[in-house]
């Protein structure tokens, strides 16, 4: 036992020092009382250890606290580390918390990141971590990748043809929280949407521009690592020839495509889900000296998923219940390894953590979204019954109809999309229940899925169409299903894989593969670029509006104040317009200020379609003006006019 005192004398010592801070916390800081309760609570606990080690009551062997000393002491270089990281994520966190909101949160972020890679650096393993992608497979990976990039980068700034006004918000807060200075990236913002995300978006407009094209590169550049993500997952759980296949039907499905040329974050939702489970796999079955790196990947991503849109969170509700099935079922996936369980929650709490904390103190903002779109929270189930008469039960199955359905038969009500069509093209939707049978029911002729992969896709495809689109409003919203797009090419690739090996001959085999294959790809393409983007339908009318006018006037040099007509229709600070003129001098305007403008620097008045009856007015109080008339090129219908009137 005298060996052990020096370590009782400490966790004595440090108790009490961490409850005597608590107490200068609560007497003298009551303003951050919760970070006195942390340090008692921290204190009573290692208290409570040194008393339970001076009474004898811990086992008599070497305990686990002392092993695990033991261990850090063998690794003094790690476990430096692992002490610095988490250190420098606990002060990230708790100093944002403390700095007032009008100060540089650039430190606070900068210590966060660092801390984040000290901590991945400690799980490295002596022998470095191999390239799980072959020689022979880089080549025709990179022109897979350059492909999938090119169909998500050419024409940015047309394609989709409108710039939404959702996306114009969210550009807007990431020039906003950027600064300088920067605002605090842990806290929440839009529609309570973590801030960090908009940071994440604002620094990607410091690399390509603060324009249209440049702030949607970074979902084009996201939606390509999807590509590569699903690859390596595909791969990993169903071979070779499904990871291509489920590869290229990411690459070129018009769901993936659309929502890798937004300047929204819900194409990270697939990247996500995608990457954080093939690193899970590989931490649960890999080699054994490199599985805490793997898992320790794993809880960052799953982390950093909580600072993206909200159906990104799904991956952690997919990677729990998946551990605790295959713990269930009595395959444990650790082997009695709980390090690598630890490196997978360790990392998920450092990377948390910051947000957790401003969570604990806004508890509102947590469950802001959930009270927004939850047919339960929102009030949605009741209204619907006390309408229509029908029961929950009904109303749930049509519910649970239109989300299981969504790529078959029912399309996307939102104007997020609105492709007036099956999130799948009718051949993948043959394909996919063609997957989804083979691996539910166990029926592999070509395909080898490893262990555990029924389980993972099942939950990860419920998930999507239980809690992202059953449970909330207005099914299917093509925003909350774009975690769905790796799992579903997946299955599809299994069905197409499985199809093209029933012909007996090799080439039989080649020609029903690729030839399905390919002709899956134009289909998509034409699809999205031929029909679909000439209708302009994205981001609805007012978006084509805004669209419009802002190319008109950007082409122009010198503008007059621009008077905005359109309330209660639309605003001048509609996101599109407010972000792509945001130079512009504008304000709105109703028909009865008219004779009373300033016209001395001349005046631009924009008259929507829905307020025409107001140029009759301007024509009699400025009858010198010029009008010209907009007409949507989707269906002709008028858009607005331009009454230009000149100074004296």
């Amino acid at each position: 036992m005298e060996t052990e005192r020096p370590l009782d004398v400490l966790l004595v010592l440090l108790g009490l020092f961490l409850v005597a801070l608590g107490q200068v916390y609560f007497i003298w800081l009551p303003r951050y009382v919760w970070d006195g309760v942390l340090f008692c609570a921290l204190g009573a606990f290692l208290w409570a250890v040194a008393l339970r080690r001076a009474q004898g009551a811990l086992h008599p062997g070497p305990s686990r606290l002392r092993r695990l000393l033991a261990k850090a002491a063998d690794h003094p270089f790690k476990s430096g580390l692992l002490t610095l990281s988490a250190l420098l994520a606990l002060a990230a966190g708790v100093g944002a918390r403390r700095a007032p909101p009008e100060a540089d949160f650039s430190p606070y972020l900068r210590a966060w990141v660092f801390g984040l890679l000290l901590y991945l650096l400690a799980l490295f393993p002596r022998r470095p971590v191999p390239c799980n992608i072959r020689p022979v497979t880089l080549l025709p990976m990179f022109f897979l990748l350059l492909a999938a990039f090119l169909v998500r980068a050419v024409a940015l700034d047309e394609v989709p043809a409108n710039f939404g006004g959702d996306e114009g918000t969210q550009a807007l807060e990431a020039l906003r929280l950027l600064g300088p200075p920067l605002k605090d990236p842990f806290a929440t913002g839009w529609y309570s949407v973590p801030n960090l995300s908009f940071v994440i978006a604002g620094l990607g407009m410091r690399f390509f521009g603060a324009t249209v094209s440049g702030v949607r590169t970074l979902s084009a550049l996201a939606g390509t690592a999807t590509v590569l993500a699903t690859f390596l997952l595909a791969r990993t759980l169903a071979g070779e020839r499904v990871g291509w296949a489920a590869a290229a039907l990411v690459a070129f499905g018009h769901y993936a495509i659309h929502f890798s040329r937004l300047a929204s974050n819900q194409i990270g939702d697939a990247l996500v889900g995608a990457l954080s489970l093939y690193f899970l796999i590989q931490g649960t079955e890999g080699e054994e000296d490199r599985r805490p790196l793997y898992m320790g990947l794993t809880g960052v991503i799953l982390g950093l998923g909580w600072y993206l849109y909200f159906g990104a969170r799904l991956a952690t509700v997919v990677v729990g219940l998946y551990l605790v099935g295959r713990s269930l079922t009595g395959k444990s996936p650790f082997g009695g390894q709980g390090t690598v369980l630890a490196a997978l929650a360790f990392g998920f709490a450092l990377t948390v953590w910051p947000l957790a904390l401003y969570y604990f103190a806004h508890p509102v903002d947590f469950f802001s979204r959930y009270n927004q779109v939850s047919i339960f929270a929102s009030g949605w189930l009741r209204q619907e019954m006390a309408l229509t008469g029908r029961s929950a039960l009904s109303l749930l199955l049509e519910q649970f109809w239109k989300s299981i359905s969504a790529f078959h038969v029912t399309p996307d009500p939102t104007f997020w999309y609105r492709p007036g069509v099956p999130l799948l093209d009718p051949l993948s939707g043959i394909l996919f229940i063609l997957g989804l049978t083979a691996v539910w029911g166990k029926v592999h002729r070509a395909v080898r899925c490893r262990q555990g992969c029924r389980l993972l896709l099942f939950l990860w495809f419920w998930s999507v169409v239980l809690l992202g689109w059953t449970l909330t409003e207005n099914p299917p919203s093509s925003q909350r299903g774009v975690g769905a797009i790796p799992v579903v090419a997946l299955l599809t690739a299994v069905g197409l894989v499985e199809l093209a090996s029933l012909p007996r001959s090799d080439t039989g085999k080649k020609v029903v593969l690729w030839g399905l294959l390919g002709a899956i790809i134009i289909v998509n393409l034409f699809f999205y670029f031929a029909i679909y983007t000439p209708r302009r339908v994205y981001g609805n009318p007012t978006a084509e509006v805004a669209d419009v006018l802002c190319d008109v006037l950007e082409a122009r040099k010198d503008l007059p104040p621009v008077y905005f007509d359109g309330a209660p229709f639309m605003y001048w600070d509609f996101g599109a317009i407010a972000f792509r003129l945001r130079g512009v001098t504008g304000r709105d305007f109703s028909a009865e200020e008219i004779p009373e403008l300033d016209i001395s620097r001349g005046a631009l008045f924009v008259v929507l379609a829905e307020k025409r009856e107001d140029l009759d007015l301007l024509r009699v109080v400025f009858p010198d003006g010029q009008e010209t008339a907009f007409y949507s090129s989707a269906d002709g219908r008028l858009l607005f006019t331009l009454y230009e009137v000149a100074g004296p």
